[in-house]
Formats: C-alpha cells, sequence, structure tokens
C-alpha cells in the first residue's frame, strides 16, 4: 500500500499502522486492516522507508491507532532463548479520538 492508498483507504476505515524499528537504521510502517497487513511501499513496490519516528509518525497521522515497535536484542531479553512472539516490544504513540 502506498502513502496515497493509506490516506484514502483510511478514510473509509480503520487502519491501525505500526512503526517498526530495529534500532539500527530506519523505520518502515506495516499497515493493518480488517482485510489483513502489509508494509508501506513507494510507487515502485519497495518498501516505503522513514529516516525519523516523528516523519513516519507524521505519514500515518489518520490511522486511528499508531503503534511503535522496537526490535529488542534476543540475547538480552531473553537469556538465549529466541522466540518470534518476543522479539519485538510495542507501545501506542497515537490514536485518534472518536468524532
Amino acid at each position: 500500500m502506498t502513502l496515497p492508498d493509506f490516506r484514502r483507504v483510511a478514510r473509509r476505515q480503520p487502519l491501525q499502522a505500526v512503526i517498526i524499528s530495529d534500532g539500527c537504521r530506519d523505520y518502515v510502517v506495516e499497515v493493518r486492516s480488517e482485510n489483513g497487513a502489509g508494509l508501506l511501499t513507494d510507487r515502485k513496490g519497495r518498501t516505503k522507508r522513514f529516516t525519523s519516528l516523528s516523519l513516519a509518525k507524521s505519514a500515518v497521522r489518520r490511522a486511528t491507532e499508531v503503534r511503535l515497535a522496537v526490535r529488542v536484542a534476543a540475547d538480552e531479553a531473553c537469556a538465549g532463548e529466541t522466540s518470534p512472539d518476543h522479539l519485538f516490544s510495542d507501545i501506542v504513540i497515537g490514536r485518534q479520538s472518536a468524532a
């Protein structure tokens, strides 16, 4: 889904945006709806990357909920035991109020 698609769909149905950071480089956004989930892409179909958290959050401000998912180093968080369900920690960083 491109940013223009995201904005158009967000006007018609609730969307959740998850800003994903691995703590090393940039931010990508996963968009979740009742129809499924997918990453934001550019016009060429490549994953859209943001250089800062504020740019990513601003891009998805029309989402009903915005979460930040930060990758947690498995060796620090799990004492050597890795589980795909526990590699990310997330928090809500924005919600739209009901109008």
